[in-house]
């Protein structure tokens, strides 16, 4: 099993949420408001530094990683230059 820790910029996860529900992934954890710098520059929810991120855990099979990798990649390529989205996978040991 992999854990898929996808950052998604705020306004785009419910269109990603749309994409891993096409692709049957129905299981994951939403964290919204997060803030943070990264590639695309600082995002802290102020005036100065705008915007924030939306964080989803995901767990999927092995067999679903591939999906999840074309879910991520469809999505990245309709975000404007200034958006960030980036995906981290994780091996997952066993589920408790």
């Amino acid at each position: 099993m992999k854990m898929v820790i996808v950052v998604c910029p705020e306004g785009r996860h419910e269109a990603f949420r749309n994409l891993i529900e096409k692709h049957e992934i129905h299981a994951y954890t939403e964290m919204r408001d997060i803030t943070g710098e990264g590639d695309t520059g600082k995002k802290f929810g102020t005036v100065v530094w705008p915007g924030q991120s939306t964080i989803m855990l995901i767990v999927v099979s092995d067999d679903k990683k591939a999906e999840i990798e074309k879910a991520i990649k469809e999505c990245q390529s309709k975000l404007y230059p200034a958006e960030g989205m980036r995906a981290f996978v994780l091996p997952v040991e066993e589920v408790l």
